[in-house]
């Protein structure tokens, strides 16, 4: 166990988060969703207390508390008044390590995710970037739906639940981040007395394979009835949180498409009115993650907006940003970066994502230095390095017959495929 704090006596107020370094990418094949059902489980208490005595029990600290679950961690997260943190830690330490995972509250969680996953169906944003995933990481584990599907929630069933949190929760390393009005020592104190005192070593999960680009320019039309507006994703492969590349390539993505002035936006939006919005975004993780671009156009003009973007992908790629953009792009990063780290919780945050998502520090501490230390020939070295022009995922919610042939027409397109919208 580790722990980090971060002091600041504004306000009355502690956040206590204990950290794992578990979550989706250890769902076993077939059974996504698991992560996010045990870490939801234990949020319904502790053993020998129900739910409703557990939430007045919260309430009666005047607590909040939440749990996350994303690809690569589990955080419990707690806020409360500093006069009420110790009792409230004790509760937390049983949530954690004594969770209840009872059979009753697994079938209501169960049924309640169920309805998420029926809710998505009428998101057509959510099922273009669900869709888009798979297509583009297709068997690889960065495909996988954090909530998992249908037929993956079917498989599920209690046992496995507890077997993954004995085994990867409840026997695993933790991390502790405590901040707000409490000093280093008095938080030491505090987790001595209620948090487990056997050394728990942070048990990092299995390495993750690379991941791969598939060749060539495909469309996949996520067929939907009567859509007068589409919701359009086109991207790529773009960089491991450990690229060398990934400083210059998050500066001129920031100049492309980060930014209502960039290229992406004024072209599509204030150019011709096709999308409300236009941007792109650049993920990291320890394999290459996604690059990719959303705009939403009507039916009309969803096919020449992607040949639209397409062509701007082309000439980002081939020709980079300018050094107007570039400097632009900088100081919107480095401006905006103080957002970041302008509380006490938030800088908690970022000292246990370099513990739980493998970010080095450096990354934390020299932010604003390897942005000013950019420069365009570096930034476009490494759009014309990572990002692909002609290795490109297409995925449209649409409705197929309306949109298919102009899509099919797209420049480079080697192959089209419609697949049902409730097919997820």
């Amino acid at each position: 166990m580790s722990l980090f704090v971060e002091s600041s006596d504004v306000l009355p107020l502690v956040d206590l988060e204990i950290g794992f370094p578990i979550g989706s990418l250890q769902d076993p094949e077939g059974r996504e969703g698991l992560a996010q059902l045990a870490g939801h489980l234990a949020r319904r208490g502790p053993r020998g207390m129900s739910q409703r005595r557990f939430e007045d029990r919260l309430a009666s600290l005047g607590a909040r508390l939440s749990v996350e679950v994303s690809m690569r961690s589990t955080r419990f997260r707690a806020t409360v008044l500093r006069r009420h943190v110790e009792p409230l830690l004790e509760l937390l330490a049983q949530v954690v390590w004594r969770p209840a995972l009872r059979g009753a509250d697994f079938a209501k969680l169960k049924r309640q995710t169920s309805s998420v996953l029926t809710a998505r169906l009428d998101d057509d944003q959510t099922l273009g970037a669900v869709r888009f995933r798979q297509v583009l990481f297709g068997a690889h584990p960065y495909g996988r739906s954090l909530t998992g599907s249908a037929t993956s929630l079917r498989r599920i069933g209690l046992d496995d639940v507890r077997r993954f949190y004995r085994r990867h929760l409840g026997r695993g390393g933790f991390f502790v981040g405590i901040a707000g009005d409490v000093d280093e020592a008095e938080a030491r104190r505090w987790v001595s007395r209620h948090l487990p005192k056997r050394s728990r070593s942070a048990r990092r999960p299995a390495a993750v394979r690379p991941t791969r680009a598939r060749r060539g320019r495909r469309v996949v039309i996520v067929d939907k009835p009567e859509r007068s507006q589409t919701q359009l994703f086109i991207g790529t492969l773009g960089a491991r949180t450990r690229d060398p590349e990934l400083f210059p390539l998050i500066v001129s993505n920031t100049a492309f498409g980060g930014t209502f002035s960039g290229p992406l936006m004024q072209e599509v939006r204030g150019v011709r009115g096709w999308s409300y919005g236009a941007y792109s975004r650049l993920l990291h993780s320890a394999q290459r993650e996604a690059w990719y671009m959303w705009t939403a156009p009507s039916a009309e003009y969803s096919a020449d907006c992607a040949a639209l973007q397409l062509d701007l992908l082309e000439r980002w790629v081939a020709r980079g940003i300018k050094s107007k953009e570039l400097t632009f792009a900088r100081r919107y990063l480095i401006n905006g970066h103080c957002f970041d780290r302008d509380t006490p919780s938030k800088r908690m945050e970022a000292r246990l994502d370099v513990e739980l998502l493998g970010i080095p520090k450096r990354y934390i501490d020299d932010h604003d230095r390897l942005i000013a230390g950019v420069t365009r020939k570096s930034a476009n070295d490494a759009t014309s390095a990572r990002i692909s022009s002609r290795d490109v995922t297409i995925v449209v919610v649409a409705t197929a017959d309306e949109v298919a042939p102009a899509f099919e027409s797209l420049p480079g397109v080697e192959s089209l495929e419609i697949v049902p919208f409730d097919d997820l």
